[in-house]
C-alpha cells in the first residue's frame, strides 16, 4: 500500500511539473504564436512529456512588384524659343556688323552726292540731292543668307531730319528687282522707330513698280535705305539700329 501511494505521488508530481513547464513555455512564447510538438515517453513506468519543437509565427514577406522590362524613356525636346526681334545691325557702339556703302545716281548719269559713315553711335548718311538726273542717294549692305527668314517685318530707329526715305530689299531671284516700302518722314530733327511689314512692300526696278514675285524672306540678299523724294538740296539721315521682328 505504501509503495502504491509512493508511485502515485511520483506520477502526480511528474504530471504537475510537466503542466507547469508547458504553461511557462506557453506564456513566454506569446500564446498562440508558439507551436508545441508533444512526444510522450515512458520512463520507469512514468509518462512524461517533452517539448521537441518551438516555432514562432513569421509574417509573410511583402511582395514588391518590379517591372519586368525597363520602361522606354522618352526625351523631352524643348521647342526652340524664337525671339520677338533680332538685331540686323546695331550702330550704337560705334561699330557695324554689316558692310555699308553708298550708291548715288551717278550710276545713271546723275549729279547727286552722298556718303556713309559711323559717328556718334549711328550710321550717318549725308550729301546733296540733285534732281537734274537720277535724283537719289542710298546706303546699302549685303545680308547674310536667310537673315530675315522667320520674321515678318523690319524695325528701324532713325532720324531723317524731315526727309522721306524708303527701304529696299534686294531679291536674289532677279538681277535688278527690289521690294520697296516708304518710311514716314521724321518731323524735323526727331528720332522715331518705324516698322516695315514685309507684306506691304512692292516689287520695283529703278524706282518703278514691276510685275514680279512677291516678297520672300529667303530670297532677300541686300538691304538699302534710299532717298529719292524729288527735293533738291542737302540731306542727313542717322540710324541707331535695325531689327527683324515677328
Amino acid at each position: 500500500m505504501d509503495k502504491d501511494f509512493i508511485l502515485v505521488s511520483i506520477v502526480g508530481v511528474g504530471v504537475l511539473l510537466t503542466l507547469v513547464f508547458v504553461a511557462q513555455s506557453y506564456f513566454k512564447g506569446g500564446g498562440g504564436n508558439v507551436a508545441v510538438d508533444e512526444i510522450s515517453t515512458v520512463s520507469g513506468g512514468v509518462a512524461t512529456t517533452s517539448l521537441t519543437t518551438v516555432e514562432e509565427a513569421v509574417p509573410a514577406e511583402v511582395a514588391v512588384a518590379t517591372p519586368s522590362e525597363a520602361e522606354a524613356v522618352v526625351p523631352v525636346v524643348l521647342a526652340p524659343v524664337v525671339p520677338e526681334c533680332v538685331i540686323v545691325d546695331d550702330f550704337t557702339n560705334g561699330a557695324s556688323q554689316l558692310s555699308w556703302f553708298a550708291v548715288n545716281d551717278g550710276v545713271m548719269g546723275g549729279l547727286s552726292q552722298g556718303a556713309v559713315s559711323l559717328a556718334s553711335g549711328a550710321l550717318v548718311h549725308t550729301g546733296i540731292i540733285n534732281t537734274n538726273g537720277g535724283g537719289f542717294s542710298s546706303v546699302r549692305a549685303g545680308l547674310p543668307e536667310d537673315a530675315l527668314v522667320g520674321y515678318t517685318r523690319l524695325q528701324i530707329r532713325l532720324n531723317t531730319f524731315g526727309r522721306q526715305y524708303a527701304v529696299n530689299f534686294g531679291d536674289n531671284r532677279y538681277r535688278s528687282v527690289s521690294h520697296r516700302a516708304l518710311l514716314p518722314a521724321s518731323p524735323g530733327d526727331t528720332w522715331q522707330e518705324v516698322f516695315v511689314p514685309f507684306d506691304q512692300t512692292v516689287p520695283t526696278r529703278i524706282g518703278f513698280r514691276v510685275n514680279a514675285e512677291p516678297f520672300a524672306a529667303s530670297a532677300i540678299n541686300e538691304l538699302s535705305l534710299i532717298l529719292a523724294d524729288g527735293a533738291d538740296g542737302p540731306f542727313r539721315m542717322e540710324v541707331a539700329w535695325i531689327k527683324a521682328c515677328l
